[in-house]
């Protein structure tokens, strides 16, 4: 069984140079580590779902937790799960292309529409529909 943890965050306001670097790091240290997830960066704010084997999204946390790029980190969600919900995707934000933003928005449709309800995903996509609510500037 899978597991998942979403965290939220705050840091310094990242430059574009600078977040590619951080996350281009990320997928890497993510792929060789067998975590998907997703990574939503509004304004300073972040929220990041993990998912993978337990022990592995545990460890990766531990370090998010204390890396100082990071403050105010706080676990909204952690568990069991029947089966991954971002399961192609080895952790991004980046400047996406029109099919990678495509499929981002079918997994989170309320990116076209806030008022939607978030699909099947519980509490994960309600998280993400929140966050993404709260912080979005049109």
């Amino acid at each position: 069984m899978e597991f998942c943890l979403v965290y939220i965050s705050s840091s310094d306001m990242l430059s574009a140079p600078e977040l590619d670097e951080l996350l281009n790091k990320s997928q890497q240290k993510n792929r060789k580590l067998g975590i998907t997830g997703v990574l939503l960066y509004c304004n300073g704010s972040i929220i990041q779902v993990l998912e993978g084997e337990e022990s592995t999204v545990s460890n990766l946390y531990s370090v998010i937790s204390s890396d100082p790029r990071h403050s105010q980190v706080i676990r909204l969600y952690s568990g069991k799960i029947g089966e991954r919900s971002f399961p192609d995707w080895q952790m991004g934000y980046k400047t996406l292309t029109q099919n990678e933003m495509t499929s981002l928005s079918d997994q989170l449709p309320f990116i076209r529409n806030p008022y939607v309800s978030p699909p099947e995903g519980g509490v994960i996509m309600s998280l993400l529909k929140t966050f993404y609510v709260n912080n979005h500037r049109n």
